[in-house]
């Protein structure tokens, strides 16, 4: 399943509660400035996890204060689930935005689980995808399959660079 905003915002929630903007700038420093979000966007996202009674936000105390979100239950196992459960078939965004969050906002046992997941789906993608390459006049088609084969097998080789290294988070926990 491919990633909608609420999903990473409710796994920036699940490391800790926060204002739209507060995870308008999380999601800028974990994805970047070429994936800048509005925050208007982040509000909206976060209208509707509300309805979905995966988020609450915490009763605003004096009018023009910022609203505070922090997940629910139901909100915490929906991140998990998400975070956890990769699909049979992951493009190299999906694992690379599963990671990424894992890296930047959940614990250790959470990052390696997310690691070791997204691992086993790509090695299980790299075995189906073996049998198939021909050295025969190739299509457009072919080439855009050899080209995520190649961007697979770099997310593989960044998968077991990064697992079981210390990160930034561990040394401050």
């Amino acid at each position: 399943m491919t990633a909608t905003l609420g999903d990473l915002l409710l796994v920036f929630l699940a490391d800790r509660p926060g204002t739209a903007y507060d995870l308008q700038q999380r999601h800028v420093q974990t994805f970047g400035p070429d994936r800048v979000v509005d925050v208007t966007r982040v509000g909206a996202a976060l209208n509707r996890l509300e309805r979905l009674e995966y988020v609450r936000t915490a009763a605003v105390v004096r009018p023009g204060t910022r609203r505070v979100c922090t997940l629910t239950d139901a909100g915490r196992a929906r991140q998990r689930a998400w975070l956890l459960d990769v699909p049979e078939n992951p493009t190299g965004g999906d694992v690379v935005d599963r990671v990424l969050l894992a890296m930047t906002a959940a614990d250790r046992v959470t990052f390696d689980a997310v690691v070791g997941s997204c691992l086993a789906a790509l090695e299980a993608q790299r075995q189906r995808a073996d049998g198939h390459r021909t050295m025969a006049a190739v299509s457009a088609r072919q080439a855009r399959a050899e080209l995520d084969d190649i961007m697979a097998d770099s997310v593989l080789t960044w998968l077991r660079w990064l697992a079981g290294r210390p990160r930034g988070r561990d040394a401050a926990a």
